[in-house]
């Protein structure tokens, strides 16, 4: 044996090897990391964040996705807000006629502001006082009532 070599058993303690013992704690932390990763996602696959939402809730993003396309001048987004029986409708504004309108409102008097809204969901339909504003004309307060049904499950604009 070498004399600048200590004997292993003349190490330190510090440099002696671990044994699996010493990582328990963090095997374990970790394992807890994983089942509560699972555990939140097999939550959110069973329960998907729009079903969890009040119908009354429900309402107000179809009510603000409407007005939202209306600002944005996205037609999918605005007929998607809306049941079929109103798309289907004669007088519903057609792609070019809707951009021409709501372009020339948007620059005109700035885009819808909705501050809030009054909603009342009874079943499947719902009542909704939108109180709006355009951005450059705050003071000019509307309220329009529209009236919304659950068609396929989600909550559509439906005044027919």
């Amino acid at each position: 044996m070498n004399e600048d070599q200590p004997a292993s058993h003349d190490l330190p303690e510090d440099d002696q090897p671990r044994s699996w013992k010493a990582a328990l704690p963090m095997i374990l932390a970790g394992a807890l990391v994983v089942v509560l990763l699972a555990w939140v996602l097999i939550a959110a696959l069973v329960n998907p964040p729009e079903e969890r939402l009040s119908d009354s809730a429900q309402v107000q993003h179809t009510v603000n996705d409407m007005y939202s396309a209306m600002g944005t001048l996205n037609y999918d987004q605005y007929v998607g807000s809306f049941c079929q029986a109103d798309v289907d409708a004669a007088d519903f504004p057609k792609s070019v006629q809707f951009a021409e309108q709501n372009r020339a409102e948007n620059e005109d008097k700035g885009k819808i502001v909705v501050p809030n809204m009054d909603v009342e969901v009874t079943g499947d339909s719902a009542t909704v006082k939108a109180h709006w504003n355009r951005e450059n004309t705050a003071d000019d307060e509307q309220t329009t009532s529209l009236r919304l049904i659950r068609e396929n499950g989600e909550w559509k604009v439906c005044n027919r």
